[in-house]
């Protein structure tokens, strides 16, 4: 009888259109996002009323993985839900009623679940649930983490200084292969990233020039002549055979890592280092300090960084900051060009760490800096006027797709018919 039903769901999907897939999707994940906040309810209720107790289990941990035959991090995953929905029922009630995501509430969960600093979430649980509704995982994840590392700056102090210490390296070579394994502190870690990003781009790119030569307009990422983890290793090879041929004495070049930092962020990091007395506000400005859920400190990535660490780059010299608006946009650099380049481009791609179309995960070092307003239809070419789009998405513009960031500094693309997308 099972596999009769399976069937007649395989042969439906078979035979649905596109659009009706699609739609079948969203009322799978709306089913999904009720059931998850009605288990939440009942995780609570059985934890509230002691019931694994009657097996002799020690919580509830023991009754799930031996009713339900779940792992260890299912149960931590749900219960921490569970426990957040008990303690704050409108993110249940927003999770029911399908508005906010299931991963974004299991972030947000993790957080309140913080032994440290989860009870001051009470403040911002109603910014990080609206997020968990309106964007996408990665956003509400850096978000979360953003105010987790600037709310627990003991913890994150720690953390920084004890990843210093424990910084290690190995290698291994032999008639079958070899490896290399580095752990590094935060600072050397972002900066070193930054150098292997580099080398990299440039394997990818002498990949992607192939495959342009060979393919001509089909040339799509997946006929690259190596995989990712080929031009990865790749990549650590050049860069150890450059550094090998460097001459004795020869000064390295500083790499330049770009971390975005708010303005009330970047004085506390100065006035905790005692370098400056007191923050400095513009007296005709509101004199309200930026809310946390605004508040910005993560590299050009979108990792989360923490105060200590970015001032350890700013004596390091690897830092270059690029200033907002109170819009959150980028202020300006240098006269109006046709093109974004140099350090106005850069201040584009600081917008967002990857392309700005829905669901795209190509970071902006390989992203085209686009005019959300046509240049031809008037647009400025300044960074208020510009987005982060990969190659494919960019084009994506010539056949009717518009983009638009709205007063909260979200991104939004809407298809030719004006419907948006996600």
């Amino acid at each position: 009888m099972m596999v009769c039903m399976f069937e007649q769901v395989v042969e439906r999907a078979k035979g649905a259109s596109d659009g009706a897939l699609v739609q079948r999707l969203r009322e799978l994940d709306a089913d999904r996002r009720r059931t998850e906040a009605e288990l939440a309810v009942v995780l609570q209720e059985l934890d509230d009323r002691k019931v694994y107790r009657a097996d002799e289990h020690a919580s509830m941990w023991g009754l799930l993985r031996a009713e339900l035959h779940w792992s260890d991090a299912e149960c931590k995953a749900k219960m921490r839900v569970a426990r957040l929905v008990d303690r704050f029922p409108d993110v249940g009630e927003r999770l029911y009623d399908t508005a906010a995501s299931v991963a974004g509430v299991v972030e947000i969960a993790r957080a309140a679940a913080n032994p440290r600093i989860g009870d001051r979430i009470d403040t911002e649980i109603g910014h990080f649930t609206t997020q968990a509704e309106r964007c996408e995982y990665d956003v509400v994840r850096r978000k979360v983490r953003s105010w987790e590392q600037r709310t627990d700056a003991k913890a994150a102090r720690e953390r920084t200084e004890s990843a210093d210490e424990a910084r290690d390296a190995h290698w291994r070579a032999d008639d079958e292969g070899g490896g290399l394994a580095v752990n590094w502190g935060p600072v050397d870690a972002i900066a070193n990233r930054e150098i292997l990003d580099r080398y990299l781009e440039a394997e990818w790119l002498t990949d992607w020039d192939w495959t342009v030569e060979q393919y001509g307009d089909d040339a799509t990422p997946v006929l690259m002549p190596r995989t990712a983890a080929q031009r990865r290793a790749d990549a650590v090879t050049a860069a150890l055979h450059d550094a090998a041929s460097t001459p004795p004495g020869a000064k390295a070049p500083e790499p330049v890592v770009n971390v975005h930092v708010d303005h009330d962020t970047f004085c506390d990091i100065l006035i905790e280092a005692e370098l400056l007395p007191e923050r400095s506000r513009d007296p005709f400005a509101d004199p309200q300090p930026v809310h946390e859920s605004q508040r910005v400190c993560h590299t050009e990535h979108g990792d989360p960084i923490d105060p200590l660490t970015v001032l350890q780059l700013m004596v390091a010299g690897y830092i270059r900051f690029v200033i907002l608006n109170d819009d959150g946009t980028p202020t300006q650099w240098g006269r109006k060009r046709r093109l974004f380049e140099g350090a106005a481009r850069d201040a584009v791609r600081s917008l967002f760490p990857r392309c700005t179309h829905p669901g795209c995960r190509v970071r902006t070092k390989r992203t085209h800096t686009d005019h959300t307003l046509d240049y031809a239809k008037g647009g400025t070419t300044d960074p208020a006027n510009g987005n982060p789009r990969c190659r494919r998405h960019n084009q994506a513009k010539n056949q009717g797709y518009t983009v638009h960031r709205d007063a909260l500094g979200e991104w939004h693309t809407y298809r030719p018919d004006g419907t948006e997308i996600g």
